[in-house]
């Protein structure tokens, strides 16, 4: 399995070299690595990873009261669906849907917002191939469907996005963070604008170091009950730890979003959405220090909104010359992250 990753990875990383001259067979390309991520997401062992046990369990006791507690009607019905009418006995189909609408979802948000794919897959790859489609499977839908939903967004398609937002809803009830996003917009960011978009992580330490919590104030009946839920486990040791929003993932993470704050002018020539993607990778930054006393949501929220970032960092190749050596930088970056996801993920010590 990793070594597949890893093949599959250096696939990418070649043509990511060449993507410039591969315009005759680029999409054919683009497409096969869809589908052997997909493969490899959709046909892992059970039990490689941290949470496909759980699905399985979920699976196949999908009508008892203590999955309903903790787990979206999606999954629920799905698993009616394939365990009790279709009589699959097995969670590997449901499984392979999941891969194959979280892959694709992506995939094609890739090809929406970006010119260099392969770039943007090596970012994908390390940051949330591993944390969300081998993993949080129904995090994967809704972050998915929420990226292709900035372009309806940034056109004033609000009804659009709304209906796209209760869809990732559908899948997993942390989308409910991404509806107020409606009311963002794409205008230009001025000097003052992208000054008050850096002060996001300061204040976000401040709030963090005055221990200030907002998450009991948070007046949403069923959501405030999972919240509760989560919290009781969370003090009873059960459910998380404290975080640390010192962890060298999250500071590169800021110092490559002020990166692009300060490199804004010449990156917005190559990437239209810049404005609301910065602002939602803002938000993701804070939402991390801000919710630091609940870490499962404030890792929910930082990674929902943090999807961008798949094709935020990839701007840094617009920025260095010459492009090779961007490359490499982008390579790198995405090379690192895949082998911290890897090893947070505990497959590495698979091998």
């Amino acid at each position: 399995m990793i070594t597949l990753i890893f093949i599959v990875f250096v696939l990418v990383a070649a043509f990511s070299f060449i993507e410039d001259n591969a315009t005759d067979y680029k999409d054919i390309v683009y497409i096969g690595i869809m589908f052997l991520l997909i493969c490899i997401a959709g046909f892992r062992p059970i039990g490689c990873d941290n949470d496909s046990l759980n699905y399985e369990y979920f699976y196949f006791n999908a009508d008892s009261e203590e999955v309903a507690t903790f787990v979206e009607k999606s999954y629920i019905w799905l698993s009616l669906l394939f365990h009790k009418v279709f009589d699959f006995d097995s969670v590997r189909p449901l499984l392979l849907l999941y891969a194959i609408l979280g892959v694709s979802l992506k995939i094609a948000a890739i090809r929406r917002y970006s010119d260099i794919w392969f770039c943007c897959i090596l970012i994908y790859m390390g940051y949330y191939f591993i944390l969300h489609d081998m993993t949080q499977i129904r995090a994967s839908i809704a972050s998915g469907i929420f990226l292709l939903s900035l372009k309806p967004l940034v056109e004033k398609r609000r009804w659009t996005f709304f209906f796209m937002m209760c869809v990732a809803l559908f899948f997993h009830y942390s989308a409910l963070v991404l509806f107020p996003l409606i009311f963002m917009g794409n205008s230009e960011l001025k000097k003052i604008h992208r000054i008050l978009l850096a002060t996001l992580v300061p204040v976000g330490y401040i709030i963090y170091f005055l221990h200030i919590d907002i998450i009991t104030a948070i007046p949403l009946p069923y959501i405030g009950d999972k919240i509760e839920i989560y919290k009781d486990l969370n003090e009873k040791g059960i459910l998380g730890d404290e975080i640390n929003v010192f962890n060298m993932v999250f500071l590169v993470e800021i110092l490559i979003y002020f990166f692009l704050l300060i490199k804004y002018e010449l990156i917005v020539e190559y990437n239209k959405y810049l404005p609301i993607m910065l602002k939602i990778m803002g938000l993701s930054i804070f939402s991390f220090l801000l919710f630091s006393s609940l870490p499962v949501l404030a890792f929910r929220t930082h990674e929902l909104y943090g999807i961008v970032d798949i094709i935020l960092f990839t701007n840094i190749y617009y920025v260095i010359r010459p492009r090779w050596i961007s490359n490499i930088v982008v390579l790198i970056i995405g090379l690192s992250l895949l082998c911290i996801s890897l090893f947070y993920a505990d497959l590495l010590v698979l091998n």
